[in-house]
C-alpha cells in the first residue's frame, strides 16, 4: 500500500501550524514558540513532522535527542483527527530507527502513568519502566526571603567532575550549554555541592532537579527564582526522576504535584 504521508524537519516558519496541531495534541503542554525554536534540527537532535500527501495537514510529529550513546524519544504526538490509523506506531519506529543509525546503546522516554494506550505501545517494542519522574509546581507563596546556600553557573570544566557526582550524562549536560535563555547551575551549601539543576527561566523551570539532601528544597527553588526576569510568569516547575526522600519533603511541605510520569527504556539491540 502506498503511503499516504511523508516526513521532514521542522523549520521556523512551520510554528504557526504546528502550534496549531500542538495545543490539540498536548492542551496542557504544548511547546511555546521559544521551547520550539531552540529545539529545531541541530547535531544532536532530530524533530520531525509528518505530513499528509494531499492535503498538506501536519498529522504528527516526532522529536529526539543523542548524548552519546543515549537516545532521547523526547515526545512523539498524532493530531486528534489522524489517531487510530497506525501514525503513532510509525512515528515511534521511525525515531528508533534514527536512534540506531547513530548507534545509541540504550533508549528512553516519559510517559503518563496514565496512558494506557501509550504504555502497551512502548512495552510492545520493548520497553520496560525503570523509574517515576515527578513535576512538582512551586507557588510563590512558598519562597523563602532569607535562603540558605547559593547558585553559581556551572563551567565547561567541571561537566565530568558534576556528572560523577549527580549521576548524570555529560553529553547530555554538555547539550545544556547550547540551548539558549536556560542556566546550568550547582547549588553549594557551605562550599558544598548539594544540588544540580538546568533552569529554563521563560518556562519557568528547572528540569532535571536533583538534591543531596531534600531539606534545602524550598531554599534552592526560591534562588531559582532570582533568575526568572518576567515576574509575572506563576509557578515554579521543578521535574525530577526518582529521589523518593524529594517527594515526601515536598508532600509534607504541601507543594502541589502537577503529574507523574514514568520512565521508561530498552536496550537498541533486544534479545
Amino acid at each position: 500500500m502506498e503511503e499516504d504521508y511523508y516526513l521532514r524537519d521542522l523549520t521556523q516558519t512551520d510554528w504557526e501550524k504546528f502550534h496549531t496541531m500542538d495545543k490539540l495534541i498536548f492542551p496542557d503542554d504544548h511547546y511555546t514558540k521559544e521551547s520550539f525554536s531552540s529545539s529545531l534540527p541541530g547535531l544532536n537532535s532530530l524533530f520531525v513532522v509528518m505530513i499528509h500527501k494531499e492535503t498538506k495537514d501536519f498529522i504528527g510529529y516526532y522529536r529526539i535527542g543523542i548524548y552519546g550513546n543515549l537516545g532521547h524519544i523526547t515526545r512523539i504526538g498524532v493530531h486528534p483527527d489522524f489517531r487510530r490509523r497506525g501514525y503513532g506506531s510509525i512515528l515511534f519506529e521511525k525515531s528508533i530507527y534514527y536512534l540506531e543509525k547513530k548507534a545509541c546503546q540504550k533508549y528512553y522516554l516519559y510517559v503518563l502513568e496514565n496512558n494506557t494506550p501509550a504504555i502497551d505501545l512502548y512495552k510492545k517494542y520493548g520497553f520496560t519502566t525503570e523509574t517515576k519522574s515527578y513535576q512538582y509546581l512551586v507557588p510563590k507563596k512558598h519562597l523563602l526571603e532569607k535562603v540558605r546556600g547559593r547558585c553559581r553557573h556551572v563551567e565547561w570544566g567541571e561537566i565530568q567532575m558534576i556528572s560523577l557526582r549527580f549521576s548524570l550524562n555529560p553529553f547530555q549536560i554538555q547539550q545544556y550549554f547550547t540551548r539558549e535563555n536556560q542556566h546550568v547551575l550547582i547549588y553549594e551549601v557551605m562550599g558544598q555541592q548539594k544540588g544540580f539543576c538546568r533552569f529554563s527561566p521563560g518556562f519557568p523551570g528547572a528540569m532535571p532537579f536533583i538534591l543531596k539532601d531534600p531539606s534545602y528544597a524550598i531554599d534552592f527553588v526560591s534562588i531559582l527564582n532570582g533568575f526568572i526576569t518576567d515576574k509575572k510568569l506563576g509557578d515554579i516547575k521543578i521535574t525530577f526522576d526518582g529521589q523518593e526522600n524529594l517527594v515526601q519533603k515536598l508532600n509534607e511541605e504541601k507543594i502541589p504535584l502537577n503529574y507523574e510520569l514514568l520512565r521508561m527504556t530498552r536496550p537498541s539491540k533486544l534479545e
